[in-house]
């Protein structure tokens, strides 16, 4: 009596399709809470819908297929749920492969774990697919996957409560991390496939083994260390970035501050030596030496920078740090050239922009500062828009250099520490995050920076 109808078989079926279905998709939405791309509303329709698509395939798939088209179907099933995911979840491809793919891989010790305690606990309806004593043996190693799941792997899935962007898909700093993180899952599946249909035993009969179920349960706990430890390490390493391009962000902040207190102080000097200015004015006239005027005037306009542009765009994050770099230019005598065309509101992050400029002045600056002679710095940069409708952030920086450290693969080297350049590092990242492109080029005494942003 394996495959042979008795009473309420359907309805023994399709509960437990429910519990093997529903769990699951309760769980990716509420882990990805927050990154939804539709309202509630149509989330739960689409949900719905997914589902009962689902429920109707495995009933065909009883009455219809064979048991031996058992990869096709679970294959057809990983197939629907990532159009779910990927048409639901506003996050990087990446992350959401990984999510279907380590589900899939979790869920299947619910399945093989199921049939071998009913197979311990109730010899006489194993055989049968879907006895209502295999969804009760199923609920215990739901209920355990279910739990370890979420407190190991997608309770910290999502690390900002912000939805991602949507130029980059990703809401994540350190999203290109999950290009190739999803192969980890991938690699498990492909195990526990290989493993369970190239043993040469029928489903039922593998199924029914206890060996192979304690194989499985040392693979899943084996994928769930490892799916930790993968979703600790990116949101570290989102952590780490987040926090370095703040720390920018603050210091950029410091330069102002000190800037203003540096003009401060500049004017209540002026003032307080105007007297004596126009007493020497006085005397100037008196005396008709035109020669000392020229030299009061050009002094005057050195100690106070009356020379220095106050705004180089309309972009009030753009020009505070082209501003401070202006001031650093002039303290070292660094010819410091602009041409920005940046409107006030764009869709770049003010906190990247700031670190994307500040980091390639900082580095231009840092590099003339080397230089004996014709120091310079010539930026041109532009928000333009595209003939598909959407923008881009262009950028590019020529400074004078002396010389630049890097490896065999043509890394650049940091010239205050050991070990690669942190700024070329945030600005790649940057770049990477809006689907973008920069470069870094030295060519005799010119170095080169160019960067563009899509968004």
């Amino acid at each position: 009596m394996t495959d042979n109808l008795y009473p309420f078989q359907l309805w023994e079926k399709l509960s437990y399709d429910v519990l093997r279905t529903l769990p699951h998709m309760i769980l990716v939405l509420y882990a990805f809470r927050g990154h939804w791309r539709f309202g509630k509303k149509t989330m739960f329709t689409i949900s719905f819908l997914v589902w009962v698509i689902e429920m109707t395939l495995d009933q065909l798939d009883y009455y219809i297929l064979p048991r031996a088209n058992m990869p096709a179907k679970n294959i057809l099933e990983i197939t629907i749920y990532i159009l779910f995911i990927f048409v639901g979840l506003k996050e990087h491809i990446g992350k959401l492969m990984f999510t279907v793919l380590s589900l899939s891989n979790l869920g299947n010790i619910m399945v093989i774990g199921g049939k071998c305690l009913e197979g311990l606990l109730f010899p006489e309806y194993a055989p049968m697919r879907h006895h209502f004593t295999y969804t009760l043996c199923s609920l215990p190693f739901l209920a355990a996957e279910l739990t370890l799941a979420y407190l190991l792997v997608f309770r910290d899935i999502c690390t900002h409560v912000d939805p991602p962007d949507e130029h980059t898909g990703s809401e994540t700093i350190g999203g290109f991390m999950w290009r190739f993180l999803w192969l980890v899952p991938a690699i498990f599946t492909l195990i526990w496939y290989q493993n369970v249909f190239s043993s040469g035993q029928l489903l039922l009969e593998y199924e029914l083994n206890p060996l192979n179920t304690l194989y499985l349960l040392v693979i899943t706990a084996g994928s769930l260390l490892i799916y930790r430890i993968i979703v600790q390490m990116a949101a570290l390493y989102e952590k780490n970035t987040a926090l370095l391009a703040e720390n920018h962000s603050l210091s950029v902040q410091q330069l102002q501050y000190d800037s203003l207190n540096e003009r401060l102080e500049n004017m209540r000097r002026t003032r307080h030596d105007l007297h004596h200015h126009a007493a020497l004015l006085k005397e100037i006239r008196d005396s008709g030496d035109i020669s000392a005027l020229d030299d009061l005037i050009a002094g005057y306009t050195k100690q106070n920078r009356l020379d220095q542009p106050l705004t180089c765009c309309e972009n009030e994050t753009v020009n505070v740090v082209l501003a401070l770099y202006s001031e650093t230019a002039y303290q070292n005598s660094i010819a410091f050239n602009v041409k920005a065309n940046i409107p006030k509101d764009i869709s770049i992050d003010k906190k990247d922009l700031a670190v994307l400029f500040g980091n390639i002045l900082e580095n231009a600056a840092d590099a003339c500062k080397e230089v004996e002679n014709k120091r310079f710095i010539d930026l041109t940069a532009a928000y333009t828009e595209l003939p598909n409708g959407s923008h881009c952030l262009w950028l590019n920086v020529k400074n004078s250099f002396d010389k630049v450290s890097r490896d065999d693969n043509g890394t650049f080297h940091s010239t205050k520490h050991a070990g690669d350049g942190i700024g070329i590092s945030s600005v790649q990242s940057i770049a990477d995050r809006y689907n973008g492109t920069c470069s870094f080029v030295p060519e005799e005494d010119v170095f080169a920076v160019s960067a563009i942003l899509y968004g």
